[in-house]
């Protein structure tokens, strides 16, 4: 796959970019996989199609729209043939460089929303404004200079705003659609997850906020996602363990106490029987696979 890199490996700030045309064979299979990174990465299907999938739910991207995937969310993409555009990878070390009172990219609704579908549909004149966008970012990042950085930061920045703009609207429409009542409580029940997974691990702690009994929430989640609400809880802390193992040098106490583990040694068997792995094993096997 020819990318191009606007910092060396060893750099902390990340920003890469590839024609998904020059995509090889093995890179698409392994996007297939499921899969997680310590960045952010936008797709511009710009023709053809994809398949985003994540743990909760799957989609068809058409040609002209905007992905959006945060760092440690797992995910597959699945291209065909035809699949066309550009890829974008960066990470929140660059986009706020020499930027004051910067508001991190994950609490923007681009890139994280209760529905965990985010992508928008690029028409009309705002087609050729996106490409021109992300053509200049291109062009710029393959014969880099004193002032690239500044240059594509700016661009990317722009490319960001207007997307924002973009979803903004598409997401208030979607949010007027009548959505079924069980999936609604379990999308309800994902956000209060993310918000408080790292104190309340208790499927009663969720079904009171919910007002709900703890039964009629596993029940709701199994119908709609096929595991169980302690499933749900479970997996997101495994989850942000992997994350962390994967991104961090934390050691594995450190972790546990961080997800509000108050035994480091309950922890690490904790993540070895729903995993497999020891915590160690994990960090040095993710590290060769995704790196």
């Amino acid at each position: 796959m020819r990318k191009f890199d606007l910092f060396k490996e060893e750099e902390e700030r990340i920003f890469t970019m590839t024609k998904i045309c020059d995509f090889e064979t093995k890179d698409r299979v392994d996007n297939q996989l499921p899969h997680l990174h310590n960045f952010y990465s936008i797709f511009w299907i710009r023709e053809g199609e994809a398949v985003h999938a994540t743990d909760f739910v799957e989609y068809v991207i058409e040609k002209n729209t905007l992905l959006f995937v945060p760092p440690g969310l797992k995910h597959r993409l699945m291209l065909d043939d035809l699949a066309g555009g550009y890829s974008i990878l960066f990470n929140e070390e660059f986009v706020r460089f020499n930027r004051q009172n910067y508001t991190p990219l994950k609490d923007h609704e681009l890139f994280s929303n209760p529905e965990y579908k985010s992508l928008i549909r690029v028409e009309g004149d705002l087609v050729n404004k996106f490409d021109n966008l992300i053509e200049l970012m291109f062009s710029e990042i393959q014969k880099p200079d004193h002032y690239s950085q500044d240059v594509i930061l700016h661009l990317l920045r722009l490319f960001l705003t207007e997307s924002l703009r973009v979803f903004e609207t598409q997401y208030e429409l979607f949010k007027k659609e009548d959505i079924d009542d069980d999936i609604s409580s379990v999308i309800q029940f994902k956000s209060l997850i993310e918000d408080h997974y790292l104190k309340e691990k208790s499927v009663s702690a969720y079904a009171e906020m919910l007002n709900m009994s703890p039964s009629c929430l596993n029940e709701v989640a199994k119908k709609s996602t096929g595991i169980t609400a302690g499933e749900m809880i479970r997996n997101r802390i495994i989850e942000e363990t992997k994350q962390k193992l994967f991104a961090t040098d934390l050691s594995g106490k450190e972790i546990a106490y961080e997800l509000g583990f108050d035994d480091p040694s309950y922890f690490s068997r904790f993540f070895k029987k729903y995993t497999g792995y020891t915590l160690k094993a994990f960090r040095e096997i993710s590290r060769k696979k995704y790196h």
